[in-house]
C-alpha cells in the first residue's frame, strides 16, 4: 500500500514527546506522520463560494490537485437548508430576529429543490466524487458521509473549507466523534474575527483564528498546510 508522510504538527504544551516529535519552543509539537493513501481521503467542506476566494485559489486548489494527482480518494460536503429551515427553525432566531430581522420567523419555507452548489472551476468536484448535503454545522449528522468513508475504510481525513470557527470546525469534531484522524491544512480555511479581536500582528492575523487553532491543535487533531500536503503528494508519487 503506497505510503504519504505529512508534515503535521499539534499543541503540547511543551512542545516536546520524546521520540516522536520535534521541540521549537512554540508549544507545538512537530513530526512527520505516515499516512496509507488507500485510507486517507481529501475533504472539501462548504467552499461553494464561486470563483476568487484566495483561501480556495491559493489554498484548497492546488493541494486539491496534488491529492487528485496521487489518487486520493476526494469527498465534498455543502450546506443544503432546503428540507430543514422551517417558519419555527430555532436558527431563524439565531440568525435573523434577534438582529432586527422580524420578516425572518414568518417567512415561507424555501423551495424544496436541493441547493446547486456554486464552486469555483478550480474546485469543482469530478464526476465519480461525491458531494454530501448537510442540513447542521456538521457534515456528520444525519448524513451519508461516515457511512460513505466506512465503504472505503478510510481512516484519515485531510480537511479544507469553511469556516474555520463553524461548519468546518465541527464536522471535524465529529469526525473524531466517528473514529477518524483529522489534519486541517491550515491556510485553506478561514474565520473572519470581530473588531475586539483583529490583531494584525500575530500571523494568523487575529486572536480568534489563534484560539481556534489552538484549540484544535489541542483536542481535535493535527494541522499542516497546502504547500506541505502538495509536497508529501510529489514525494509519494516518485516513489
Amino acid at each position: 500500500m503506497a505510503k504519504l508522510k505529512v508534515p503535521v504538527r499539534w499543541y503540547s504544551g511543551t512542545g516536546y514527546y520524546e521520540g516522536k516529535a520535534e521541540e521549537k519552543g512554540d508549544g507545538h509539537a512537530y513530526a512527520d506522520l505516515e499516512l496509507e493513501l488507500e485510507r486517507t481521503a481529501f475533504m472539501v467542506v462548504d467552499s461553494d463560494c464561486g470563483p476568487g476566494n484566495k483561501y480556495v485559489e491559493q489554498g484548497i486548489a492546488p493541494a486539491l490537485r496534488a491529492a487528485r494527482a496521487v489518487g486520493m480518494h476526494v469527498i465534498y460536503i455543502h450546506n443544503d437548508f432546503s428540507l430543514a429551515d422551517e417558519p419555527g427553525s430555532i436558527k431563524r432566531e439565531i440568525h435573523g430576529t434577534r438582529w432586527g430581522d422580524a420578516r425572518a420567523a414568518d417567512r415561507p419555507p424555501p423551495s424544496r429543490a436541493p441547493h446547486k452548489p456554486n464552486y469555483s472551476p478550480s474546485i469543482q468536484p469530478l464526476a465519480h466524487e461525491p458531494d454530501f448535503p448537510k442540513r447542521e454545522w456538521s457534515g456528520f449528522h444525519e448524513t451519508h458521509t461516515d457511512y460513505h468513508l466506512r465503504c472505503y475504510d478510510i481512516k484519515t481525513l485531510i480537511a479544507t473549507g469553511f469556516s474555520q470557527r463553524a461548519c468546518l470546525y465541527q464536522t471535524l469534531a465529529g469526525a473524531v466523534e466517528h473514529n477518524y484522524r483529522v489534519i486541517l491544512l491550515r491556510d485553506c480555511t478561514f474565520s473572519s474575527e470581530y473588531p475586539d479581536t483583529l490583531a494584525p500582528e500575530l500571523p494568523e492575523g487575529g486572536w480568534l483564528r489563534k484560539i481556534m487553532f489552538r484549540n484544535f491543535e489541542h483536542v481535535i487533531g493535527y494541522t499542516s498546510t497546502s504547500a506541505e500536503f502538495a509536497a508529501a503528494c510529489q514525494a509519494s508519487a516518485k516513489k
